[in-house]
């Protein structure tokens, strides 16, 4: 999530973001424009608004198996 009580969501992409990190989904109830900036910048495949639109969430999961395979 973007927002979680102790790290954000998005400080910890940053932290294991790098050559081996895995595609990550952000699942969000906050519609906050800089944080999917943030997100999308480090690498997120997506960021997803609760509640979930099944199409877009199983697109995006696809999406983050594809990049994991290159």
């Amino acid at each position: 999530d973007v927002r979680m009580p102790v790290m954000s969501g998005i400080e910890l992409h940053r932290r294991i973001a790098g050559k081996n990190a895995p595609s990550v989904v952000f699942i969000t109830a906050h519609d906050d424009a800089r944080a999917r900036r943030e997100a999308m910048d480090l690498g997120a495949v997506d960021v997803l608004l609760k509640p979930l639109d099944d199409t877009l969430l199983l697109d995006a999961v696809h999406r983050a198996v594809e990049r994991s395979k290159s």
